[in-house]
């Protein structure tokens, strides 16, 4: 299948955020949070502000793909390190990291999806179906050698786990991803706090964090931390 290039987003519109025009509470641009401020920011978004479900999948994950462009900006990466895996879980979460997938597409990142329990939520769906048309491949496995993985890309973001959601609720794939991750030595991100974090770190507005940074890349992003 050939290849088709997508226009790059015009000046000003590359990786700048949310819509200054949304009406978000202020407290969504703080840098930090903890895990039950953001549930709760979800819950008042939801009910109080009358978003959408999809409406706020696609923010969290537009937001997610604006972090990672902000602490790796592609200018600064080497061709191995725009790659990036994206995994996914079969929660809200997963759906977040398909969006998240679908951005970084957009904004000239190397994105590659696996996701391994497949939701049969519409939602899901039409978001692997976006994801398959722009092209972006999705794994059949991931590979138990943690080294294939480290060399083959630059930047894992986990897309696994939602709040309040616990590994063996997502089935086995999902928990032998998970254990995967934690071995890494390469950056990790999550859509929340990673899963396959072994600890804990910052919270920024959009993203969590784990990483040594690769010395090309500037200094973290407020709300990130290194570890």
């Amino acid at each position: 299948m050939r290849r088709r290039v997508l226009p790059r987003p015009p000046e000003g519109t590359h990786a700048s955020g949310f819509d200054s025009n949304l009406p978000l509470p202020a407290r969504f641009n703080s840098t930090s949070c903890s895990t039950e401020e953001a549930a709760a920011l979800e819950r008042e978004l939801l009910e109080d502000y009358r978003f959408g479900r999809q409406q706020l999948v696609e923010l969290c994950g537009h937001a997610s793909a604006v972090a990672v462009t902000k602490v790796f900006p592609l200018p600064a990466l080497s061709r191995k390190q725009r790659t990036v895996l994206v995994v996914c879980g079969p929660e809200q979460n997963g759906a977040v990291g398909l969006v998240c997938a679908r951005h970084l597409r957009v904004f000239e990142y190397e994105p590659t999806i696996f996701y391994p329990t497949r939701s049969l939520d519409p939602l899901h769906q039409d978001l692997t179906t976006q994801c398959e048309k722009m092209d972006i491949p999705f794994l059949s496995y991931l590979p138990t050698e943690v080294q294939l993985i480290n060399d083959a890309y630059g930047l894992v973001v986990d897309a696994v786990l939602g709040p309040g959601v616990e590994p063996c609720e997502v089935g086995g794939p999902c928990t032998r991803a998970l254990a995967t991750l934690k071995l890494l030595s390469i950056p990790l991100a999550g859509t929340r706090r990673p899963a396959a974090a072994t600890v804990r770190t910052g919270c920024g507005p959009t993203c969590w964090y784990r990483w040594r940074l690769p010395s090309s890349v500037p200094a973290a992003s407020p709300g990130a931390t290194t570890s």
